[in-house]
């Protein structure tokens, strides 16, 4: 009887060592891009997700220029990722490649989710974005240059926004008063501070050639054509030419925030609230970046396992305080610390946009390829060789036609 229990004891043992053993170890990739310092963010998350469960996930950095062009290739060739940055248009245009994750993540506790077209979340929220105004003091200080401030009554509009912002022009120091991104969608919140709301009847009729929306286009057509905004950002990063501190304001998002923080410029920055339209409509355009996971990638049950990990609120948290962003997590405690200012503004450009402009973006945002559509309008408003109207005209065609396909 002794000998049977000393048995018993030592197969017991051996099953215990048995369950303990190496972890066999699952290895995904995470398809990502970065406008700064997130990236290296999510790796510490990363590392400790291995740390904790033994999966290991590399992050596969494409630039966002080639990204979805890239993506698409993966997926072509049968070799896509287990798991995906996204923003509201690549889940758009991938939409059907993409993993549902209703049950993965508790949905009443996001905001800026993106459902496909059976009403199942494709990713997790990871942030809200929305476009503003940067600013160099320095360079406004030094020659007058008046502007807003958080919690001010009275905003400039864009016509007293372009006097004060003269006062750059021809010194010394100053390259042009200022930048704008490449990218269409930092322009976008001109037609709705103009009052224009782009849907008459969601993907059917627009009001893309209305007076208030030529007016919108025909601003940045003339900044463009004298000077106020350069070229540069076509051929050049816009946020380095900022850094440079030879250009008095950025239009750009509230993610390169951490990125000013981060860079020790030779220059004093702030966010200040954007211009309004002629009637002083404020409004900003929220857009985000989600998780996602890929179909057919042979991986998916661990990637759903992972952003079941990242929803929780420690995890989630963690990612927007340090980048840092907003949060689409409700109820998220994030500490900015010396950002706390420049993040207020941006939400408070978020608080003065009007619901109905919200729902209207979010419409144009499941347009096929709406982001190369608004980018193509801009690049025609820089070289200055179509009217606002000709410009309108042809982004209104190519977006009804694309929806006609769809």
């Amino acid at each position: 009887m002794k000998k049977l229990f000393v048995l018993s004891m030592m197969l017991m043992a051996m099953f215990v060592i048995s369950a303990c053993g190496p972890r066999e170890e699952v290895m995904l990739e995470m398809m990502w891009f970065s406008d700064g310092i997130e990236g290296e963010v999510m790796q510490t998350l990363l590392d400790r997700y291995y740390d904790e469960t033994g999966v290991e996930i590399e992050l596969l950095v494409i630039g966002w220029n080639e990204y979805e062009t890239r993506l698409g290739q993966m997926i072509d060739g049968g070799d896509q990722p287990a798991l995906i940055r996204t923003t509201e248009g690549v889940m758009n245009n991938f939409k059907t490649h993409l993993v549902e994750l209703d049950g993965v993540f508790t949905e009443a506790n996001f905001t800026n989710i993106f459902y496909n077209a059976d009403g199942k979340p494709i990713g997790l929220p990871m942030d809200v974005t929305a476009n503003g105004l940067y600013v160099n003091l320095d360079l406004l200080d030094a020659y007058g240059v008046n502007y807003p401030v958080l919690g001010d009554e009275d905003i400039w509009t864009w016509a007293e926004f372009e006097t004060e912002m003269d006062k750059l022009r021809g010194q010394d120091d100053v390259t042009n008063p200022g930048l704008f991104d490449f990218q269409g969608h930092r322009f976008m919140p001109l037609i709705y501070q103009h009052g224009v709301h782009i849907w008459e009847d969601a993907f059917t009729d627009t009001n893309l050639t209305s007076a208030g929306a030529q007016a919108a286009l025909q601003l940045l057509i003339d900044f463009y054509d004298n000077g106020m905004i350069s070229k540069e950002v076509f051929t050049t990063n816009a946020a380095e030419l900022f850094e440079s501190g030879r250009y008095g304001f950025h239009m750009s998002g509230n993610w390169f925030a951490g990125r000013y923080h981060t860079a020790d410029l030779d220059f004093d920055w702030t966010v200040v609230p954007m211009p309004t339209g002629p009637e002083g409509q404020r409004a900003t355009v929220l857009g985000g970046k989600s998780m996602s996971a890929l179909k057919d990638s042979g991986n998916e049950e661990e990637a759903k396992a992972f952003i079941t990990w990242l929803a929780q609120a420690e995890n989630h948290d963690e990612y927007n305080n340090y980048v840092p962003f907003l949060s689409a997590r409700i109820g998220a405690e994030i500490d900015f610390g010396d950002l706390a200012h420049a993040l207020d503004v941006f939400q408070d450009e978020i608080n003065h946009t009007p619901v109905s402009f919200v729902s209207d973006w979010l419409l144009m945002t499941q347009v096929p390829g709406i982001y190369p559509m608004i980018n193509l309008m801009t690049n025609r408003a820089s070289a200055g060789e179509m009217t606002a109207l000709a410009i309108l005209e042809a982004l209104e065609t190519t977006i009804l036609a694309a929806m006609e396909d769809e």
